[in-house]
C-alpha cells in the first residue's frame, strides 16, 4: 500500500474525511520524525503517533489501518495486546505499561488536518 508522505504544515487529510473510531495511515517525510505515522479521530478531536508500539519496534495495527479496540475506546497493538489511550498515547495495560507512543502534533485549520513542526 502507498502511504501519503506529509511534511510539517501539509495537509494529512480533510477534516471531514474522518468519523469518530476511524484512522488513516501516512508517512511523515524527511528528518527525525521521517517512518509510518497515523492519524485518528477521537470524540471529535484529531491526533497523530507514530505507528512504532512502545514495546516492540513493530507497527500496531499489522498493516490493515485498524488502531481501535473493538469498542472504539482505546488503541492497541495487535502483535502484544498492549493498549493506548487515544487522547495521550499512553499504554495503559500490556507490556509496555506506563510508555507511550511518540505523538506528532497536527491542528486542524481551513478545513483540513495539518502536520504541526
Amino acid at each position: 500500500m502507498d502511504l501519503e508522505t506529509v511534511g510539517p504544515g501539509e495537509p494529512i487529510c480533510a477534516a471531514d474525511a474522518l468519523v469518530d473510531g476511524s484512522s488513516l495511515k501516512f508517512r511523515v517525510a524527511g528528518g527525525e520524525r521521517a517512518g509510518e505515522a497515523f492519524l485518528i479521530r477521537f470524540e471529535g478531536r484529531y491526533y497523530a503517533y507514530r505507528n512504532v508500539c512502545a514495546h516492540m519496534a513493530l507497527g500496531l495495527d499489522m498493516d490493515d489501518n485498524d488502531f481501535f479496540t473493538i469498542d472504539f475506546r482505546a488503541l492497541i497493538c495487535k502483535t502484544h495486546g498492549a493498549m493506548y489511550e487515544p487522547d495521550t498515547g499512553l499504554c495503559f495495560a500490556g507490556p509496555c505499561y506506563g510508555d507511550a507512543l511518540e505523538a506528532l502534533p497536527v491542528t486542524v485549520k481551513d478545513g483540513s488536518v495539518l502536520l504541526g513542526a
